[in-house]
């Protein structure tokens, strides 16, 4: 092919006999004995220098450049939280790489490291749900451009029917999750025109699986709406509220204190009423939820909504199924008392 130069071409270039020139006068040149092998071979590498230029040249002259194919030059989009991370890769397919900052550590407290740091300050978009959430990260995403970070909890757009209005988990309601996705798109379109409307195809596809996917949770919670339903903590009121289950809280806010008052008005009110009801805390179980539970006269079960203990790669809906197939393992025990809708 034109303008490409192999080792043999090279070589052969360099040994063959020269064009017939008449009227060519030589000049000989003679050296001393000790001088000649150093001479060839200074003249061997001139040489070649000179062919592979003459080569670099013609291939640049009839080739244009071509963009890097290396998947570690694509653009990246870091966020906070696994949920996140999971919703994010719906929306970037194969052309945005997704980052995920926190694992199994607590998104109330979590710093992030020097990596971390590197990390948000060369990504292209850094996506978090707000300080309410992310109290200790909001100091470090306060230095970065406000064009290159995204804040979930702030762009708005998100259902609180039967929910707690202070509860910051609102992916955990699957129609919120749908909302979350087209604000993603929608920075990422403008970041990345030439692929906008790939972002957006993709979000308005996430947004009806989740519309179905709500649906499915809905009817599988309804029954338990007069079931009493307790967190360790403001949290889980976007995944049951939607059904009409009202969800108590132990705690005034995103700590995991018990207050002694609180905890007696649930007992209270749980010995006035029928049957049993649960106590979701959060993964790993532990004693003292265990002994909360017990003294609240209710079942107990941890839940895992971050999905820290689902395998890597674990998909949204695969969150969503989780999540509700451990809230089953409590809610099961108890009798169903009213009819299906």
């Amino acid at each position: 092919m034109a303008g490409e130069c192999t080792p043999g071409m090279i070589i052969s270039h360099f040994f063959s006999p020269p064009p017939a020139r008449p009227n060519l006068k030589i000049l000989v040149v003679t050296l001393p004995s000790s001088r000649v092998k150093p001479f060839l071979a200074q003249l061997f590498i001139l040489a070649i220098t000179l062919v592979l230029a003459a080569c670099g040249g013609d291939k640049s002259a009839n080739k244009s450049p071509q963009p890097s194919a290396d998947p570690a030059e694509k653009a990246t989009l870091v966020v906070s939280i696994g949920p996140l991370a999971m919703i994010a890769r719906e929306i970037a397919g194969e052309q945005v790489a997704v980052r995920s900052l926190i694992g199994n550590g607590d998104p109330h407290h979590y710093a992030p490291s020097v990596t971390d740091r590197v990390a948000m300050e060369s990504a292209q978009l850094v996506v978090w749900l707000g300080p309410e959430m992310e109290s200790v990260l909001a100091r470090q995403m306060a230095l970065l451009p406000e064009q290159r970070q995204l804040g979930l909890l702030a762009a708005g757009g998100y259902e609180y029917d039967g929910a707690d209005k202070d509860d910051p988990h609102l992916w955990l309601r699957p129609r919120n999750a749908a909302v979350m996705a087209a604000h993603i798109a929608t920075r990422l379109a403008e970041l990345n025109p030439d692929l906008a409307q790939e972002f957006r195809v993709r979000a308005r596809d996430f947004s009806r699986a989740m519309a179905n996917l709500q649906k499915v949770q809905d009817r599988a919670l309804w029954a338990y709406r007069d079931v009493q339903i307790v967190s360790t903590h403001k949290a889980y009121s976007q995944f049951f509220g939607p059904a009409g289950v009202t969800v108590n809280s132990l705690s005034g806010s995103s700590s995991h204190q018990h207050g002694a008052r609180a905890m007696l008005e649930h007992r209270e009110a749980n010995e006035a009423g029928t049957g049993r009801g649960c106590l979701f805390g959060e993964v790993p179980a532990n004693e003292r939820d265990r002994q909360t539970a017990e003294h609240l006269n209710l079942g107990y079960q941890p839940l895992d909504p971050l999905g820290t203990r689902l395998p890597a790669g674990a998909t949204y809906p695969q969150l969503m199924e989780q999540l509700l197939a451990d809230a089953r393992k409590c809610l099961g025990a108890i009798p169903d008392r009213s009819a299906a809708p």
